[in-house]
């Protein structure tokens, strides 16, 4: 069982550090993985809500396709500005973003191996909290790479 805490850890230490790879290639990265999460939460409910009321068959991911690309220039504009004119506010929204994509790599991995949170303790909201405190260590690492991008792209 060990073994499998362990493994499943590494597995997690991994992927964080394909993002910080992937988060490395520059500003554009960054933006792109943050626009792929909101965006898809975004085209998700406006594909079913919205876009099949407006058009039929295939025409409705052409407008999938174009809320994708409104939603990456709104938020690279809004992610410049914040960054640039609040950096204390644009720090906890970074965090925030970092906290979430992490969270979403670890239950993903959990789910993949347990098929549930992997149990680090006997007691049932211990380990729920033990879990919360993995993922708010291993998202400042990625907070922390993201600062350094956005900062680069601003000066």
């Amino acid at each position: 069982m060990l073994f499998v805490i362990f493994f499943a850890l590494a597995i997690i230490l991994i992927l964080i550090l394909i993002i910080t790879y992937i988060m490395r290639i520059g500003y554009a990265a960054a933006v792109i993985i943050d626009v792929l999460l909101i965006g898809g939460f975004a085209i998700y409910y406006a594909h079913h809500q919205w876009f099949v009321h407006i058009a039929s068959g295939k025409a409705v991911y052409f407008w999938d396709g174009i809320l994708f690309l409104v939603i990456f220039f709104i938020y690279g504009a809004i992610i410049i500005i914040g960054t640039n004119k609040f950096p204390r506010i644009a720090g906890i929204f970074h965090y925030i973003i970092a906290w979430v994509s992490t969270f979403f790599i670890y239950v993903f991995i959990n789910y993949a191996i347990f098929d549930e949170f992997g149990s680090l303790l006997n007691h049932e909201i211990m380990n729920e909290v033990v879990h919360l405190i993995i993922v708010s260590i291993l998202a400042i690492f990625i907070f922390n790479t993201r600062m350094r991008i956005f900062k680069q792209a601003i000066t």
